[in-house]
């Protein structure tokens, strides 16, 4: 039974390491897609597996690039450089209405897409189809009928929240993860009013310091059948007469810097001299009211602060026209985000005085294909400053809509308990520094035999610090340190008692000589292991696959006890399903938002592989897109992709 035991984490091991080879071998071919579907003209991607956020390479790829961009925002800010560009003329969407109504304007919102090939083509396909016949029940209004179904319109614009590919903004990744994709479902028709395409930079378009993001979106040319408009990486758009979309680019510290401030400030004038009143949406970096104190907000610096910034300095602008005689007046009905990938919507009490000058309607929705964020954290109801007058008074907001809900979520984050396996990538990272310890402690008489022990807590403490938030209050920091000292202090105890208690007291049947058909001592002899240390094979792959057990438990608990690690636990396992975007549609009348989720991503890379693009692409375009998923996927698209909520705005 021992020996059994004994092959059995032998044999773990070197599946460990088969599946971490058997992804870097692996490489997608590139595909061929039809630049539009009269001519024989191609473009070229290779579509991409999710992004693992575990991955050595990924670790320390994220790690240079958080450092490079903060040093580069340090030194250049590029949004300053901006203003050699050229100035929207704030008409570009209404003029390029590809719906040509006088009655309404489409335009459809995602974020935080671009990362595996199958979930973000799986979004793009349905944004980007013509018309498309939903089925609705409000999933949050007990008293609501049967399903109805709703014919939404494709938008004449393509906003995009931000990270439009990950896990950096580059060449090569936004022509596989987001220009491939999209040309694939969406190829040049050739239109002369063809529908548009903007977007706000999220935190990992801005680690290349928002370089391949002006090659992307600065230059006016085509991204399959959506144009390119804008000059800068913040924008303000007309919708409607008096309905307006205000793009903030306010990465990575939160701020927004004076030149930008200056162009959103000669818009509103703007539309006040026309207007009485203009309605906004106003697109950000973050969704800042998650996690918010308006109790502690002097206390600790708050990205809510950089909203306030921007919302009292626009309304202040409006009213100083008064001096010219202009009697007009701005108001904030939606404040939209990206950035966590999920959706929730916080909602002002409509009882609240003074309840149409402020800003009603939070909306979180980045659900465009990277990997989902859990929803379990989310409060109830949240307390929010009132934003126009820079006082501490409270607004009460009701969290009035989530997906996926708070129950599935939950369930999720038990993965965490599994993480060293789900996560084989970082379970061989760790089994390879785990060589080096369990060699160097006993192969060395000198100092470095006891020091060595402290590699993989140090290597822990560096990702813990790395990869989660520093901006919080003075009882999370202690909170904090004093949660990734347990850690270090549970790896270096850990590794001390396999490498220097276990032996003393390990049974027999876990020697290195006991094992069968292995002749071990011929490694170590290679190796030069000291005749004495007779557990190297035991030692070196327990501490590794022990020491990930340990690194998934500390994140499990660190989110149940204390909320926090919410990217962490959410991206330990990838979720390609549980998408979401939105459409809205906006008259003289009203704003309505309807919010679509996708419970399933299609695996388009498994189609590829029988079919060449082209012939998808001709087939894409001639047949009813439902008959299309039912046909290649076998999935019931009704079941699948569903309206889930719909938000009335009185205009």
């Amino acid at each position: 039974m021992e020996t059994k035991l004994f092959y059995l984490l032998v044999l773990g091991a070197l599946i460990f390491v088969v599946l971490y080879f058997k992804d870097y071998l692996y490489w997608p071919k590139k595909i061929k897609v039809l630049k539009n579907p009269d001519k024989e003209y191609y473009y070229y991607f290779t579509p991409r597996k999710p992004v693992k956020w575990f991955d050595f390479t990924g670790l320390v790829n994220s790690f240079k690039m958080v450092s490079l961009s903060s040093d580069i925002l340090s030194i250049i800010d590029k949004r300053e450089m901006q203003t050699a560009l050229g100035k929207d003329s704030g008409e570009e969407l209404i003029e390029n209405d590809c719906n040509r109504s006088e009655d309404e304007f489409w335009f459809d919102f995602i974020a935080d897409t671009g990362d595996g090939f199958d979930a973000t083509t799986t979004v793009f396909y349905h944004l980007t189809r013509d018309l498309y016949t939903y089925s609705f029940k409000n999933e949050f209004d007990r008293d609501a009928e049967a399903e109805v179904e709703i014919k939404l319109k494709k938008g004449s614009v393509l906003v995009v929240g931000g990270d439009l590919v990950y896990p950096v903004g580059s060449e090569i990744n936004y022509r596989d993860r987001f220009k491939g994709p999209l040309r694939l479902v969406a190829p040049d028709k050739r239109e002369t009013s063809g529908p548009t395409l903007i977007a706000t930079p999220g935190n990992h378009d801005w680690y290349d310091g928002l370089s391949a993001f002006f090659r992307l979106m600065c230059q006016k040319s085509k991204i399959g059948n959506y144009r390119t408009v804008q000059n800068r990486s913040y924008f303000a758009y007309s919708l409607r007469k008096n309905v307006h979309l205000l793009g903030v680019d306010n990465q990575l510290l939160g701020d927004i810097d004076i030149p930008q401030m200056a162009f959103f400030k000669e818009y509103v004038e703007k539309i006040s001299r026309k207007n009485t009143k203009n309605h906004i949406i106003m697109l950000i970096a973050e969704p800042y009211w998650y996690h918010y104190d308006i109790q502690d907000r002097h206390q600790r610096r708050q990205r809510m602060d950089s909203l306030e910034y921007i919302v009292w300095n626009l309304k202040k602008a409006v009213k100083d026209l008064e001096i010219d005689s202009v009697k007009s007046e701005i108001i904030f009905d939606v404040v939209l985000t990206g950035d966590i990938h999920h959706y929730s919507h916080y909602k002002l009490d409509e009882k609240t005085p003074g309840y149409n000058q402020e800003i009603k309607h939070y909306i979180t929705s980045g659900g465009g294909g990277a990997f989902g964020h859990i929803t379990d954290f989310l409060e109830d109801e949240i307390a929010l400053p009132i934003l126009q007058n820079s006082t501490t008074t409270p607004l009460k907001y009701e969290l009035k809509g989530i997906y996926p809900s708070k129950k599935k979520s939950n369930i999720k984050t038990l993965w965490s308990l599994i993480f060293f396996i789900i996560n084989y990538e970082f379970t061989f990272l760790l089994l390879a520094f785990s060589l080096i310890v369990t060699y160097i402690y006993c192969c060395s008489d000198s100092i470095l035999k006891g020091l060595i022990l402290f590699l993989i807590p140090a290597l822990f403490l560096f990702i813990i610090t790395k990869v989660t938030n520093t901006e919080c209050s003075t009882k999370e920091k202690w909170i904090s340190i004093m949660l990734r000292g347990g850690l270090f202090l549970s790896s270096f105890v850990l590794q001390l008692f396999i490498m220097w208690r276990f032996p003393m007291e390990a049974p027999y049947y876990f020697r290195d000589n006991y094992l069968p058909y292995i002749d071990v001592e011929v490694i170590k002899d290679f190796l030069k292991v000291p005749e004495g240390y007779n557990y190297f094979v035991f030692q070196w792959i327990t501490s590794a696959i022990l020491q990930s057990i340990l690194f998934g438990c500390y994140i499990f608990l660190g989110y149940h006890l204390f909320k926090l690690y919410i990217t962490e636990i959410s991206s330990g396992k990838i979720n390609t399903g549980n998408k979401n975007f939105l459409k809205f549609k906006i008259t003289d009348t009203e704003i309505v938002i309807y919010v679509v989720k996708i419970k399933r991503s299609y695996p388009w890379m498994k189609l590829l592989k029988k079919k060449q693009a082209r012939d998808i692409q001709k087939e894409m375009l001639g047949k009813d897109p439902k008959r299309f998923i039912r046909d290649h996927f076998k999935t019931d698209p009704d079941k699948n992709v569903k309206i889930i909520d719909k938000i009335i705005i009185p205009l």
